[in-house]
């Protein structure tokens, strides 16, 4: 299979006509072009970030990374869960990409859960902001990974982690780096759900962990449409039309906010604040596409 995949590569190449001309313009670049069918043999394997945040807490993030076998340097893909979600949270979507040669990381976000194996900051204290910075230590992290193409980072989340992949592509640091996001139902809501809340420590029913004062007043401060739009690129959404949690408003706001230019928007008919089945394997395969499409040789 890697040598049909390599000849496919080169032929792409040639009838790109990919040269650099006499006055040192620089190369044309061509997407990456896998047979439909081909597959990598991928590897599983348990990886750390540590990074100091903002306020001085020593953060140990705790995830799986999955990567094709084969030497060389593969795009990478960060996956961002939800509320009270583990890195287990995206299994389906990181052996798939992997297999399709992209080098995937699902994490628990540092406090964000019930029995997260991050370790450094307690569940009151986390925010989507804490979030953010545990993505953007990740972007570092992984920059210098040896098997990552630095140039080719993805993001993508779902829910709260949907949200917290706009802030984080949106930051000053990397938005002009990020090759493209993805986002299921993006809970561009939260804000408004908080709205008005006390600004105590509670424990919201079924989640089973404390949501922190910082937290509450944290999302009540934020309006995510007045930060999303900076990220520069091409962004895909995939959502449900029965999605009782995020309602089609804060779809379309999202889509009119980055521009429906650059948005990739697909509406998963019955589909609720959660995929499975056929749902699912469409929303794979929508971001797979979309990646894909926004993926090219090195």
């Amino acid at each position: 299979m890697k040598k049909r995949w390599l000849f496919c590569a080169v032929a792409a190449v040639i009838a790109a006509g990919l040269l650099v001309g006499c006055d040192g313009k620089k190369e044309t670049k061509v997407l990456r072009d896998l047979p439909a069918d081909f597959v990598y043999e991928i590897r599983k394997s348990s990886y750390t970030v540590n990074y100091t945040d903002s306020e001085g807490r020593e953060i140990s993030l705790f995830g799986e990374l999955y990567e094709p076998v084969d030497g060389g340097k593969y795009p990478a893909v960060i996956l961002s869960h939800g509320y009270n979600g583990h890195y287990t949270a995206f299994t389906s979507e990181c052996r798939r990409f992997a297999q399709r040669g992209y080098i995937c990381y699902s994490f628990d976000f540092c406090g964000a859960q019930e029995n997260g194996e991050s370790m450094g900051r307690a569940s009151n204290e986390y925010t989507p902001l804490t979030m953010k910075e545990d993505i953007l230590a990740i972007v570092k992290d992984l920059k210098l990974y040896s098997g990552v193409d630095s140039k080719q980072i993805f993001l993508f989340g779902g829910s709260q982690g949907g949200l917290v992949t706009a802030l984080a592509a949106a930051d000053e640091s990397i938005k002009d780096e990020i090759a493209g996001i993805a986002m299921y139902f993006p809970a561009f809501n939260i804000p408004d759900d908080w709205r008005g809340k006390p600004l105590v420590d509670s424990s919201p029913a079924g989640m089973g962990y404390v949501i922190g004062a910082k937290y509450i007043e944290c999302v009540q401060d934020l309006d995510p449409y007045a930060v999303i739009g900076a990220y520069p690129k091409d962004v895909c959404i995939v959502w449900g039309d029965a999605d009782a949690i995020v309602r089609r408003e804060y779809i379309d706001r999202a889509v009119e906010t980055y521009g429906a230019d650059r948005v990739d928007l697909t509406v998963i008919e019955g589909a609720g604040h959660g995929f499975a089945g056929k749902a699912l394997a469409t929303a794979v395969d929508k971001v797979l596409t979309f990646f894909e499409s926004h993926t090219y040789m090195t």
